[in-house]
């Protein structure tokens, strides 16, 4: 069973972030009831081995992201309940992760944590699908340290010695006292 990450950002009408949004990804055909929990639920993941499974539901942080690994190729449908929509949740049919598509370059999707030490002074670190080193520049790159980063300003990415490096703008920090690690994120696609 090949897995994808599904990101999402909650927002309200005007935008905002929205923090404790109720997410949950359903199979097909799902019924999505005025007060949770929608039915029937799919087996999600916190990781793209498939190791780690999630219950649901995700709920989204303080930029109003939730996040989980899902199996590709397979539609399903997103649920999103908040005090906001009252008694009407956020109903998205028809989602996928990966999937078909026709022929040409294969276009892979990639995801892990940067590797390298967090030590409040280096900022180049190796980007990886899992934990396997990228060998080539990305098509689209979505990197966080703590938040989405805008390439040229935030980072920077350079092919060094056959794998691909990140260089942030600021070198992430680590835990200090009851302060966590900086969080760090990437994903995108490549051709392969």
């Amino acid at each position: 069973m090949a897995l994808g990450r599904d990101d999402r950002v909650v927002t309200d009408a005007q935008g905002r972030a929205l923090a404790g949004a109720a997410v949950y990804w359903c199979s097909q055909p799902a019924t999505a009831p005025s007060t949770p929990p929608p039915s029937p639920l799919m087996t999600i993941y916190a990781d793209i081995g498939g190791t780690e499974p999630i219950t649901q539901p995700v709920l989204t942080d303080g930029f109003g992201h939730a996040d989980a690994y899902i199996q590709t190729g397979v539609l399903y449908t997103l649920v999103i309940y908040h005090p906001l929509f009252g008694s009407n949740p956020i109903v998205w049919p028809d989602q996928e992760i990966g999937g078909g598509g026709g022929g040409g370059t294969t276009v892979t999707a990639f995801a892990g944590v940067p590797q390298g030490t967090i030590d409040g002074s280096n900022t180049v670190f190796t980007v990886v699908n899992g934990t396997t080193p990228l060998a080539s520049i990305p098509t689209q790159i979505t990197a966080w340290l703590n938040f989405p980063l805008i390439q040229g300003v935030g980072y920077n990415l350079a092919l060094v010695g056959g794998q691909l490096k990140i260089t942030y703008a600021n070198p992430p920090q680590p835990a200090s006292g009851s302060t966590p690690a900086d969080q760090l994120w990437a994903q995108g696609f490549f051709l392969a």
